[in-house]
């Protein structure tokens, strides 16, 4: 929980504390005394000739929270990414958005996966990596944190979700399903286990991401592996959501913050959304 807060208070302070300083240093510009048209409000219509574009390096954390179908409670965790685009209009902005998740995998507190581990089945670290096409509306600039630099923004993204897992197994077993056999022993499955004669007693056993036997007074229970993860999965993902850019504090840098919802509308057969936040750098050229 203390990690979660002080990601949560570098970031916020990564995206708002340079902008301060900022309007801070730099003097409000003096009134022209030379009369000339009226002043105009930042705008985001039509945008003219030339080419505009931006990327923008970034930190954050995601928190899947309890995911939907049994598959219980995920680690919220950091993600390092980058997104940019090209602005077709002076606010309409065309691009992608990728991300790295070191750590997606249940919690230690979720039941079923404790199981399953506990009952020796394969579960390797999960990594993800997340690529999607972006789709961004950019506002007029607005007066806020005592600076005129700040441009609000809305989202709207889709693409993939890809697994990769590694170190002691290429699978993580989610969790378990178990078959009661009455009368039977361990050892006894076992001998059938390593004879190829399972399929015998249990008829359509899947026991390809591993089998447990554990023996009571009146039979045994069979356990076999239920939802998997399997390295290289993919799922199709969207989000949504919006944040503030401080664009050209210092030249072509500046910075900027972004909440969203992504939604995963078939996790292993279960609809799933979570919140994503993150902050990081922003550059930007070119004129629109």
């Amino acid at each position: 929980m203390k990690l979660r807060l002080v990601t949560l208070l570098a970031l916020l302070g990564l995206a708002v504390v340079p902008v301060s300083l900022f309007a801070q240093a730099v003097p409000a510009p003096q009134a022209s005394q030379v009369p000339c048209c009226p002043p105009t409000t930042g705008t985001t219509g039509g945008g003219g000739g030339g080419f505009m574009a931006d990327i923008s390096p970034y930190g954050g954390y995601v928190w899947p929270l309890s995911l939907g179908g049994g598959i219980g409670d995920f680690k919220g965790s950091q993600i390092w990414g980058v997104r940019g685009g090209i602005f077709v209009t002076s606010g309409f902005e065309i691009g992608g958005n990728y991300y790295y998740n070191a750590h997606f995998q249940p919690r230690r507190s979720n039941g079923p996966a404790r199981l399953a581990g506990d009952l020796g089945f394969p579960q390797g670290a999960v990594r993800t990596n997340l690529w999607e096409a972006e789709f961004t509306y950019n506002f007029g600039r607005r007066n806020l944190f005592g600076s005129t630099a700040w441009k609000p923004y809305l989202v709207a993204g889709a693409g993939g979700l890809r697994t990769r897992i590694k170190k002691n197994a290429d699978v993580f077993v989610l969790n378990t399903r178990d078959i009661f056999v009455p009368g039977a022993t361990p050892a006894g499955l076992q001998k059938d286990l390593i004879n190829n004669d399972l399929q015998n007693v249990l008829p359509g056993i899947n026991t390809t991401n591993g089998v447990a036997f554990v023996g009571f007074p009146t039979g045994t229970s069979v356990f076999v592996a239920n939802d998997v993860l399997d390295s290289g999965d993919t799922f199709f993902t969207f989000s949504y959501g919006g944040g503030l850019k401080a664009t050209r504090l210092w030249g072509p840098m500046g910075v900027f913050g972004d909440f969203r919802g992504r939604t995963v509308p078939n996790f292993l057969g279960h609809s799933n959304t979570w919140p994503e936040i993150s902050a990081g750098l922003n550059f930007s050229w070119g004129e629109k």
